[in-house]
């Protein structure tokens, strides 16, 4: 039968930093060196504005062709970045002097790209042109007071209570969140999890818990545990009724004159007969519960020792 192992530890790759964001500037050499810097800066202005991310200065950010809607030359901008997300914005002056502007979301790490255009800009309205169409490409993790978390290959995330597909990104609101590893395995990694602004959490299981190939893990329950604890227990209370007993058959006894020295004003056996009769009932039964409780007491010791010794051995 196989069982789940209920692990504690994750390791977080990466470290809790916030994803990165770069602009780049498409303009095929149509924009002077003033207007291009002009509209990278409100370009970045408006990442910022709207994502948790960390927007960093790309290198060479005015690129003098342009991508348009070519799936292989962005991912190719994109990867002379090297940061975790690029947005880039390609600009087409026109003869009425506006802008034709088309934005490309790049992810680098998965490969995918999400697109948006909008035509006739005016170049004084770019910045309120420019912010719907780029929180559109923004992902729910990136969005302000945001984060995310991800799992490894076929893993499966429960989040909060939610079960997720393999290789989703879930977005979560900055804070403290309940983040379940569920993996192939069968195995599964239980923790709470703190999820900054900007953070994509990429969970992976610790490497001493994941199975080598051909390795079977067959983690131990906790039922031999279980099962030493509730032995213990119920030897505990027949101690405990034992002494009770005892008790009670003492106390049968209070009244009850012995008939013994001079004069002889004792107890008649009418009446002491009955009273001895219950008094060792309670006896019999106490001596019954001592005897039986210290045994539970002894297997339930025994079946702990056990299993903290296996345990220690595997």
């Amino acid at each position: 039968m196989k069982r789940t192992l209920l692990l504690f530890l994750l390791v977080s790759l990466p470290s809790a930093a916030a994803e990165r964001l770069a602009v780049r500037l498409q303009h095929g050499g149509s924009l002077g060196a003033a207007e291009s810097q002009r509209v990278l800066g409100l370009t970045e202005e408006v990442a910022r504005e709207l994502t948790g991310l960390d927007v960093t200065q790309a290198p060479e950010g005015l690129l003098p062709g342009r991508c348009g809607a070519q799936d292989a030359c962005l991912r190719a901008v994109a990867a002379e970045v090297k940061t975790e997300h690029v947005l880039v914005v390609g600009v087409t002056p026109k003869r009425q002097g506006t802008l034709d502007v088309d934005v490309a979301w790049v992810d680098t790490v998965r490969g995918s790209i999400a697109r948006r255009a909008v035509a006739a800009v005016p170049p004084a309205a770019l910045a309120k042109e420019l912010r719907p169409v780029v929180a559109g490409l923004v992902p729910a993790f990136a969005r302000q007071g945001w984060g995310g978390v991800v799992a490894p290959g076929m893993a499966r995330l429960r989040v909060d209570g939610r079960m997720t597909e393999p290789g989703e990104v879930v977005a979560l609101t900055a804070g403290p969140h309940e983040v379940d590893l569920l993996l192939p395995s069968g195995e599964a990694s239980l923790t709470r999890e703190r999820i900054a602004e900007g953070v994509l959490l990429r969970l992976e299981p610790r490497p001493d818990f994941v199975p080598q190939p051909g390795e079977s893990r067959a983690p131990r329950s906790k039922g031999l545990r279980t099962a030493s604890y509730v032995t213990f227990s119920v030897g505990a209370l027949a101690v405990a009724g034992s002494l009770v007993a005892g008790g009670l058959s003492r106390g049968a006894l209070r009244g009850v004159d012995p008939c013994a020295g001079y004069p002889r004003t004792c107890t008649s056996f009418p009446e002491a007969g009955p009273v001895y009769e219950r008094a060792g009932r309670y006896a019999r039964t106490g001596n019954v519960l001592l005897g039986a409780g210290a045994g539970l007491i002894a297997v339930g010791a025994g079946l702990f020792v056990f299993d903290l010794v296996s345990s220690q051995s595997e």
